[in-house]
């Protein structure tokens, strides 16, 4: 506890040896136990020991329970205490207390941890005079924490912390005939034994104590039986906070022998409980005015019941200057080492000067002081101020300022609170301030200050966009900015208007109103005065947030619409936000799988925003009496619907989705995050073995398969987009994506396809965290392919690539070679590509990083496959579509925009036309 040595009246080392006892390993239980060769044990140490002897005991370490048999004199008792600050401890045994005090005299521990484990006490004191534990910590398991004696006198126990582990345990007990003990500026708690129990002991001491803990019931102070001629005062107790039954609940319980001849005044007792605080003689008192009626005792006590909202102040105002200074025993100063100060806004009604404080802590002047630096950091040669703020609401005055600039100068002493100090050498340097008061207080501060060697301010700004908010910028311009001088301030125009922002730190968020891309100008300022700027571009938009692939729209059985097919020219209005876990607000885009079901003549079905025009574009193109899917990803409108046009015929549609887009991710998704559009690359082959064992060569039914993302790819997504191509089936089946880690068949289809048909899908599947791709094959065997078009990921990493919000748009057609639009008007040959301009046109603006497109081929006059790809780059090894001859089918396709602006469509086989609808684009 480092607490001043106390020690029983006289009881100071006189001329004695210095003993030392250490744990380390060059310690020895031989020789005399000096400095560079201590004893290990405590109890050779105490053995050794003589009159003003002083043992040292290194702390840090866990000595063995010992026994003291030998003594000092008054003039010269020995002295046991702590090497440094710290507490060493001493631990009981089952057989043994911590210390035994056994007939001995004139022996002091002082800051020594002593540690009572069950069922022995911690300290014992057996036929033993003038002994005194001080200023330690006593930690009670047992079910006594210090037991004096009946042969015993004089035992002195001050300024301890008692900590008790046991409900049940009685922190100190003074058996019969034990004479003289000191109870004096201890915090000692109590459970539902008394936290001070003396026995038939005479001229007890008990004075500026601090008892009970606030929680439990028990009483504070018993004396009992003929404990004649006692004093107890200024103790403080702060009793059970719930009611409690008598007699147990009472604070204070005076037995009759010791009411006749007793010292009792100035404590204070707080406690929720509304029963008696005294019971004297065996008479209950509820308060003090009332026990010093009937007995003259306790003419300057106080009490309060406490309530929940009792203040601090109140309970303060019981302790604050109302001392009996003239007490035997008064500890000075406190137990925490303090000086007893004067409260001026509190009366003083205590004895000698009127404003000790009682219980075993003097509440000190809440004087404080915080500092202000000029700079926190600077070259060599810089002069740094510095500032004091007092809090003062005692409004003490001051003696003196002093700052020590701890670089090897002289401290500063002033009496004003601030001064200035030339730093002429680099470094980390602490700066100490403090302020000394003329009522013995002293409060300090400490700052620390870097000294570095000149250098420029060099801005550096980092912006990234949320994928938890997609117009939200995650902006750092402190992180990278260097300067010899500390930073004064970050100043932020964000480019969008809006007012110029300063931050302190240079870190935040910004949240744009609109997506689009943004110039987010910095500029910094550092205490030296000097000022730079930088800038960064940042896109902000749309997230894509993957799910569970989930059920909206089955018209076979009315889910999400009425049940019954869609006629000639039929409109299903499907709600998507607010239904499934998908957020009511903040979707921009959703998608979605959508399945033609039995048409009964050939027909195309449009996907776009409920209310907007229906674009003169396709989703999803049918046969009579196929079943064929397409993924979808269509603009939501504002009151959260997209609408479903059938051209003719009749159709049943199912709609499964498997993501949204939003610009406030939230809902039930496995990971929101940007898409980053990839090189196409196919990581699934059945036909030749590509991610997977010959096992799976084809796949069989009712099994799934799983294959591995690329490694650059695995450390970043949380999800991938892949093109699914399924060939060669048996007979008539479905492919869906299975959740990660489960065996449970999936609930909804990705791909559709009959016996001997080559059919293509966009899916959006979810990553497991090994990087896998999990998916399921219902019925038959069947070849699969899959193609990686990108992925998914919120990941703040370089490797991770530019973040790539989406801005979804109304379906727009960009090429038609049935009529020439975005190209010339000819079937496009086997073995030849087109380019298709789409940045610039049709809402996707030039700078496009990626476009995300529904591509159909229209009749080939083969078996065939196109491919997608950015132009000016070498063709991918893989397909985006394949087409049987004669078919009409399409496909959603992710892109990467050429540098010209530009993508490619290449077709392997005969010819065909070609359609591309623009769904939407990205920018990063």
């Amino acid at each position: 506890m480092g607490a001043t040595l106390v020690g029983a009246p006289g009881a100071v080392a006189a001329g004695g040896s210095t003993i030392y006892v250490s744990s380390l390993q060059f310690c020895k239980n031989t020789g005399t136990g000096t400095q560079t060769q201590p004893y290990c044990s405590l109890q050779t140490a105490l053995d050794a020991a003589g009159p003003g002897d002083t043992v040292r005991v290194a702390a840090g370490y866990t000595y063995e329970a010992v026994r003291v048999r030998t003594s000092g004199t008054a003039s010269a008792p020995i002295v046991v205490t702590s090497a440094t600050d710290d507490e060493p401890v001493v631990s009981s045994t089952a057989a043994q207390p911590a210390v035994e005090f056994d007939h001995v005299h004139d022996v002091v521990f002082h800051n020594i941890a002593l540690d009572g484990r069950a069922p022995q006490p911690a300290v014992t004191v057996s036929g033993s005079a003038r002994v005194t534990v001080e200023s330690s910590e006593v930690l009670v398991y047992g079910a006594t924490g210090v037991a004096v004696d009946g042969e015993s006198e004089a035992f002195t126990f001050q300024k301890n912390h008692v900590v008790v582990g046991t409900p049940t345990a009685l922190s100190v007990d003074l058996k019969a005939g034990a004479r003289g003990t000191v109870l004096a500026g201890n915090l000692i708690p109590n459970g539902s034994a008394p936290a001070i129990r003396a026995t038939d002991a005479p001229d007890t001491v008990v004075v500026a104590n601090s008892l009970g803990d606030g929680a439990t019931c028990g009483t504070a102070v018993e004396l009992a039986g003929a404990s004649t001629g006692a004093v107890v005062e200024n103790n403080v107790v702060a009793g059970g906070m719930k009611a409690c039954p008598a007699p147990g609940g009472v604070p204070f319980v005076v037995s009759a022998g010791a009411a006749a001849d007793i010292v009792w005044d100035y404590n204070s007792v707080l406690t929720a409980s509304p029963v008696a605080r005294y019971s004297w003689a065996g008479q209950p008192y509820t308060t003090p005015e009332a026990l010093y009626g009937a007995t003259g005792h306790a003419g300057h006590d106080m009490s309060l019941q406490t309530t929940p909202a009792t203040t601090t102040a109140e309970w303060q105002a019981l302790v604050f200057d109302s001392a009996d200074a003239n007490a035997p025993h008064q500890p000075q100063p406190d137990r925490l080492g303090r000086v007893r100060v004067d409260n001026p806004l509190v009366a003083n009604t205590g004895t000698g000067p009127g404003y000790v404080d009682r219980g075993s802590a003097e509440i000190p002047d809440p004087f404080a002081l915080t500092a202000a630096l000029s700079s926190v950091k600077g070259p060599v040669g810089f002069t740094e101020t510095v500032t004091l703020t007092e809090v003062n609401p005692w409004h003490s005055k001051v003696d003196s300022y002093t700052f020590d600039f701890l670089d090897g100068t002289a401290p500063v002493v002033t009496d004003r609170p601030t001064a200035s100090h030339t730093y002429t050498t680099t470094g980390t340097r602490r700066i100490t301030a403090r302020a000394s008061l003329a009522n013995g207080t002293t409060a300090v501060v400490q700052r620390f200050v870097q000294v570095v060697d000149d250098a420029p301010l060099v801005p550096a700004l980092t912006a990234r966009v949320q994928a938890s908010s997609g117009l939200t910028a995650q902006v750092d311009g402190g992180s990278g900015t260097t300067s010899s001088w500390s930073i004064a301030s970050y100043s932020f125009d964000f480019g969008d208007g809006s007012a110029l922002q300063t931050w302190s730190s240079g870190v935040g968020a910004y949240t744009y109103a609109t997506p689009g891309t943004y110039t987010v100008t910095m500029t910094v300022k550092d205490d030296g005065g000097r000022s730079a700027t930088t800038q960064r571009e940042i896109t902000v938009g749309s997230a894509l947030v993957p799910i569970t692939p989930v059920r909206f729209l089955d018209t076979r059985y009315g889910t999400g619409a009425p049940q019954g097919k869609v006629g000639t020219g039929g409109v299903v209005r499907l709600k998507v936000a607010g239904e499934h876990g998908i957020p009511a607000t903040g979707v921009t885009a959703v998608t979605f799988n959508l399945t033609g079901v039995g048409a009964t003549a050939a027909t195309y079905v449009t996907a776009y925003p409920a209310g907007r025009p229906r674009p003169a574009t396709s989703s999803l193109n049918l046969v009579p009496g196929q079943i064929a899917p397409n993924l979808v990803t269509v603009p939501v409108s504002a009151d959260g619907y997209v609408e479903l046009h059938n051209f003719a015929g009749s159709v049943d549609l199912v709609a499964d989705v498997e993501g949204y887009y939003t610009t406030t991710a939230g809902g039930t998704g496995v990971g929101a995050g940007f898409v980053q559009p990839t090189v196409p690359t196919r990581i699934l082959d059945t036909r030749t073995g590509i991610g997977v064992g010959r096992a799976q060569m084809p796949i069989g039914p009712n099994s799934n398969v799983t294959f591995t993302v690329p490694d650059a790819v695995k450390r970043c997504a949380t999800a991938v987009v892949l093109s699914i191509t399924e060939t060669q089936p048996t007979g008539s089946g479905w492919v869906g994506v299975q959740d990660p880690g489960t065996s449970w068949v999936p609930g909804t289809s990705a791909l559709n396809f009959t016996s001997g048909q080559i059919t293509s899908n966009q899916v959006v599947a979810p990553v497991d965290s090994l990087g896998n791709v999990h998916l399921y094959n219902a019925f038959g065997w069947v070849h699969l392919v899959a193609d990686l078009q990108g992925y998914v990921s919120d990941s703040s990493s370089a490797d991770c690539g530019t973040k790539t919000p989406y801005f979804p748009l109304a379906p727009a057609r960009v090429l038609d070679t049935r009529n020439g639009t975005g190209a010339a008007k000819t079937r496009l040959a086997g073995g030849s590509k087109l380019v298709v301009k789409v940045a610039g046109s049709h809402g996707v603006p030039a700078g496009a990083k990626a476009v995300l497109v529904n591509l159909t081929g229209v009749e080939p006059t083969s078996g065939t496959w196109l491919a997608a790809y950015p132009a000016g780059t070498a063709r991918p090894g893989v397909s985006n579509l394949n087409l049987d001859k004669g078919t009409v089918r399409p496909v959603l396709a992710l892109v990467p925009i050429g540098a010209d602006g530009s993508i490619e469509i290449y077709n392997a086989f005969g010819s065909v036309d070609v359609v591309a609808d623009v769904q939407g684009y990205y920018l990063g």
